[in-house]
């Protein structure tokens, strides 16, 4: 994992097989947002196909699903899947898309 990436992990418990699908994205090509009560906009921008690889890994992730997060190697940090937007193109040429996550509590 390269130091400046964002890699996302998730169990595909709905998926026969399931396996752990993994997506590594460049920290250049994401930005993130906290909203109020602990849900975070992932901001993802790029080339078409860079888009729509993110946008078909994020497609089979069911809703309320658990996906941990590594921003950078600094470890991972549970979510849950909450959905994702439309892709959209720029005025540039670029696309862009947005996932929405919520950050997993547990009480003790």
């Amino acid at each position: 994992m390269d130091e400046t990436n964002v890699v996302f992990t998730v169990n595909m418990k709905h998926n026969k097989y399931k396996d752990e699908k993994t997506l590594e994205i460049s920290g250049e090509n994401v930005t993130i947002q906290s909203r109020q009560g602990g849900s975070v906009v992932m901001n993802f921008e790029g080339t078409m196909s860079e888009i729509m690889n993110i946008n078909n890994f994020f497609s089979e992730v069911n809703d309320v699903e658990p996906i941990k997060v590594n921003i950078a190697g600094s470890g991972d940090v549970d979510h849950y899947f909450r959905g994702i937007s439309d892709m959209v193109e720029d005025t540039e040429g670029l696309y862009k898309l947005r996932v929405t996550l919520q950050f997993l509590s547990t009480t003790i």
